[in-house]
């Protein structure tokens, strides 16, 4: 190698390592920005949910009780202060948060007091020392992050029936620990970028340095393609939950109601729907689209937009009815008749009309079944064998409408089949129907909220370290 060549290498070879040590001062740049901010997405996602599931009107009910700080000394000492600390402490449990979780209020003054936290020992009525900037976010919530040593979501937990802010949720992470991650990744990319240079040196000399680059290129393409598609992944989450109605909307229509929505990945073939007619009046339904993922996620957006234009166009229909005209829309919608290709694809539902002053239900399922607790005993109402959707079949079809006289205090259950289709337990089976039974009987007088508890925690402890088989969705309303 003459001398002019091997300047030339060298100047490439230094300008490679300047390129190099420059990129992974960017990349740690961006790795240490992307982190801060899924930090702080990750606490207001955390808040965001443990706000639809605490019932608000606890709050001031526990601090109207118990007037004095320290006056509760265990979390089991009142029914509802259990049930905030259970969500606070299973929420901080699951995200493994390095500081407790936080319910906070106002008092008589106007300062912040805890009201309950994720932590074993109650803190209640404890004067809260820390951010004062969370009085600015009382009513509205927000994120405080920046230069800060700490990054914090807060969430109002407000009182839908009275439209006041009853409290903020607040979650809380330091900076540090946010910031661990993007520094191991940076000493890993030192290291990884000397032993390369070592080798690229031989490489380069040997002329096959951009074989190198070209395939470095490569990768970074697939990073980009791969992040363009996580990001759109994740936006269409963001759209299918503004398509289907809050839990709240349920709590506003009934006595009490859960809803279990757990997809297998950021969006679901799964959905829940609801419609008020009158105020004795209302439909509600649970369906399981074809396929999980962004395929499903279409056709539940396609299901929960034909309902929300069929059932008040139609409104004097029974569900069964409602659901021969759903059929027919979705076969049309997705062109399926006389098509082979895409001729399975469609959704499984159940459908009910609850009517309050009459007390009466009419059901109609699709391969979905009703379970209804009447007078302490579960009661299995089974849908037709036909789904909704698909070329398969006959365009018309027709399915059966059941009707049921209730009593108050009874509870209806609607879900899909991804829940007792889970594998798992000791022996990794399926979850099956007669164990859901059983649960929802053993727990049958408990309330609305800590059965959704209960249920929610026998599917996490049956999957245990299995993957999530499908999309789950489970419907339970106090009738």
């Amino acid at each position: 190698m003459n001398r002019s060549s091997h300047r030339i290498l060298l100047f490439l070879y230094g300008t490679l390592f300047v390129l190099c040590a420059a990129f992974i001062g960017v990349a740690h740049w961006y790795e240490l920005k992307g982190q801060r901010r899924e930090a702080v997405t990750r606490l207001g996602s955390i808040a965001s949910s443990l706000a639809d599931q605490i019932p608000a009107r606890h709050t001031p009910l526990l601090l109207e009780k118990y007037t004095a700080p320290g006056t509760i000394i265990k979390n089991t000492q009142d029914a509802r202060y259990y049930v905030v600390h259970e969500q606070l402490r299973k929420a901080a449990q699951r995200s493994e948060l390095d500081a407790p979780l936080l319910l906070l209020a106002k008092d008589d003054a106007g300062a912040l007091i805890i009201v309950a936290t994720s932590e074993e020992r109650p803190r209640f009525r404890e004067p809260f020392a820390g951010s004062t900037g969370l009085l600015d976010l009382y009513d509205e919530g927000g994120r405080l992050a920046g230069d800060a040593l700490e990054y914090i979501a807060v969430e109002p937990l407000r009182d839908e029936q009275i439209g006041t802010t009853t409290g903020i949720l607040v979650a809380s992470m330091q900076r540090s620990n946010a910031d661990a991650h993007a520094y191991a990744v940076l000493w890993r990319n030192i290291g990884i970028a000397l032993a390369l240079f070592a080798l690229a040196g031989v490489v380069l000399f040997r002329s096959v340095g951009r074989w190198v680059q070209q395939s470095e290129a490569d990768r970074l393409a697939l990073a980009l393609r791969n992040l363009d598609i996580t990001d759109s992944i994740a936006y269409a989450g963001k759209i299918q939950r503004a398509l289907v109605p809050p839990p709240s909307a349920y709590r506003e229509l009934f006595e009490g109601a859960f809803v279990i929505d757990r997809p297998k990945d950021v969006v679901s073939g799964d959905f829940h729907w609801c419609h008020r007619l009158s105020d004795d009046v209302c439909f509600v339904a649970a369906a399981d689209a074809t396929g999980h993922g962004l395929p499903g996620a279409m056709m539940a957006a396609i299901g929960c937009s034909l309902l929300n234009e069929i059932v008040p166009a139609h409104s004097e229909k029974d569900p069964a009815e409602l659901l021969n005209l759903l059929n027919t829309r979705v076969v049309t919608a997705l062109h399926q008749q006389g098509q082979r290709r895409g001729a399975g694809d469609g959704m499984d539902i159940a459908l009910c009309r609850i009517d309050r002053m009459r007390r009466e239900i009419l059901f109609a399922g699709a391969f979905r079944p009703l379970y209804w607790l009447h007078d302490g005993q579960l009661s299995v109402i089974n849908g037709d064998r036909r789904p909704v959707g698909g070329a398969h079949q006959e365009l018309d079809r027709k399915y059966t409408c059941h009707k049921l006289a209730y009593s108050p205090g009874d509870r209806i259950y609607l879900f899909s089949d991804g829940y007792v289709d889970q594998f798992g337990g000791p022996e990794r089976q399926r979850f099956m129907a007669a164990r859901l039974h059983q649960l929802i009987e053993t727990n049958k007088t408990e309330s609305m909220e800590r059965q959704a508890a209960l249920l929610e925690q026998a599917f996490l402890d049956w999957k245990g370290a299995e993957e999530q088989v499908d999309d789950v969705c489970m419907l339970g309303i106090a009738v």
